[in-house]
């Protein structure tokens, strides 16, 4: 693997100790704090804001009428990002759960996700079941042209209602009083043969459960149910999403958030690494990388290992997950504190360090709970993997509530290649030290990656029993392509975001410094 830096206790700071001799400038240099400001204006820019974060609520929702529709009492939680974060990233998506009182197992769930899915498809989204997946997921696409937190379409509560057949004239007003007192339906319209309507509701969710509800009037199949225009349909048109029946990912995001909350800027620093690891590839879990969601593991085995946040094991949840909390509580990113600003540029360059020339690959674990976790301890220590098939245990880490490896999907090669990019990123940084602002910006848009070679999936191990080889590596390539394709649209979407929030901030400065000028120019009395 890689020569590792020799491990001892020192002392970095007054702020934390780090238990490596680190080759990175003293804490005390004032780059540092220059760096540790351009990372938390960077995070605080990432938070899409309150009334973003609120829709995300409000399709939470909608989504759960969708579920329950076709004959499963779930309830859908948020997890992920915007439980672990607080907040919706400007870019990101939105990770769902179904609970039910019994979690299915895995054909059950494959069942389930493909019935969804078509119920989606049905009222006009964009889905795609993959219920063969370790964890079965419905994956849908973002459709609206309005962004998250801009004010909603005057289209946005109405939708169409086609019958299999005309309507007399008893049923169209049976049908109408029906839709006022059941479905909050404010206006009823119809076309000369009264076999289409065009509602228009008291709210998007009012739209979306008559969507998903009404399959029928007096035995009158109304195949057609489907908002006016997509594109200015409700909230949960707004974002792309994922769903899932696993509830191992919700009870983690509650475990992370509590951890996170308990250093002011560990979320700042999450947001950065993982805007640095999408730009440099080691987000990219199609291609045999990592997760995410593997990302904030380490970062909370990094923060636990310099003495910023206490092992999980001290704040690990024992609630049943049916009281959690179903929507989140928004949580903006705070400013910094006076004389932080070093502290929080020194960790993010700590981070790249550790995970560049200290980690021992080759025999520790990254836990959020035990910091000198060895792959013995967990018998991970199982040498070359001759079946070149997942799971790998090169990089090893672990769960917190259970006992798999996330980084199972990475070779020997990708494993490098992670290892490889943290230490680039480093040395990228110091080389344009002098200039923390430029240095940061150039490291997170265009950072230095390492050679892979691109290896087909038979030579990463991966082979069908069902499938030629052939087929098998062109399904591979669609998906790719899908994938990039998604990733490419939710990155446009951020830029988007990101852009409206700038010149919604543009516009509430000039307003104010109006109202201000107006209130100076006043006669006094």
């Amino acid at each position: 693997m890689r020569r590792f830096l020799t491990c001892r206790k020192i002392n970095c700071a007054r702020f934390f100790t780090a238990s490596w001799k680190s080759i990175l400038p003293q804490p005390t240099d004032q780059r540092w704090d220059t760096l540790g400001n351009v990372i938390v204006q960077y995070a605080q820019s990432c938070d899409t804001g309150k009334q973003a974060f609120d829709e995300c609520c409000v399709a939470r929702e909608q989504l759960e009428f969708a579920i329950q529709s076709i004959g499963h009492d779930a309830s859908i939680y948020i997890f992920g990002g915007l439980v672990t974060l607080g907040l919706f990233e400007v870019g990101g998506d939105v990770d769902f759960v179904g609970i039910l009182d019994v979690e299915p197992d895995f054909e059950e769930a494959g069942i389930i996700i493909r019935r969804l899915s078509k119920e989606l498809r049905r009222i006009g989204f964009r889905s795609s079941a993959l219920p063969r997946a370790r964890v079965p997921v419905v994956k849908v696409d973002r459709l609206s042209k309005a962004l998250p937190g801009t004010p909603l379409h005057n289209l946005a509560k109405d939708g169409v209602f086609q019958f299999i057949r005309a309507l007399d004239q008893n049923e169209a007003i049976e049908f109408e009083t029906r839709l006022r007192e059941n479905f909050d339906a404010v206006e009823v319209e119809w076309n000369n043969s009264h076999q289409v309507a065009t509602i228009t509701f008291n709210s998007t969710s009012s739209l979306m459960y008559a969507l998903t509800h009404m399959k029928y009037h007096d035995n009158v199949e109304i195949p057609i149910r489907i908002p006016v225009d997509v594109r200015h349909g409700p909230e949960l048109f707004r974002f792309p999403f994922d769903v899932c029946l696993s509830s191992t990912g919700l009870r983690n995001s509650y475990l992370f958030r509590r951890a996170l909350l308990t250093y002011p800027y560990s979320r700042h620093l999450l947001l950065a690494i993982k805007k640095w690891g999408r730009s440099s590839g080691i987000i990219n879990s199609i291609d045999g990388l990592l997760a995410s969601y593997a990302l904030t593991v380490m970062m909370i085995h990094f923060l636990a290992l310099v003495g910023k946040i206490p092992p999980l094991n001290s704040l690990c949840n024992t609630e049943e997950i049916q009281t959690l909390d179903i929507i989140p509580q928004y949580l903006p990113l705070p400013g910094l504190e006076e004389n932080k600003s070093k502290e929080v540029g020194y960790l993010f360059a700590l981070f790249l360090e550790y995970y560049g020339s200290v980690f021992n690959y080759k025999d520790s674990v990254v836990c959020t709970s035990n910091m000198d976790l060895q792959k013995t301890t967990m018998n991970w220590d199982k040498g070359p993997n001759v079946t070149m098939r997942p799971p790998f245990f090169e990089f090893c880490i672990k769960d917190p509530y259970g006992l798999d490896n996330v980084a199972r999907n990475l070779n020997h090669d990708a494993t490098l290649y992670v290892q490889d990019s943290h230490q680039l990123a480093l040395q990228a940084l110091l080389k344009d030290f002098n200039d923390p602002l430029f240095a940061f910006s150039n490291l997170i848009q265009y950072p230095p990656k390492p050679r892979r070679v691109t290896q087909s999936l038979a030579e990463r191990g991966i082979h069908s029993d069902v499938l030629p080889t052939d087929q098998l590596e062109a399904r591979h390539v669609l998906k790719k392509m899908q994938f990039h394709d998604r990733k490419r649209s939710m990155e446009s979407f951020g830029l988007r975001t990101m852009m409206n929030k700038e010149n919604q901030n543009a516009a509430s400065r000039v307003t104010k410094n109006v109202l201000g000028w107006i209130k100076s120019d006043e006669p006094s009395h």
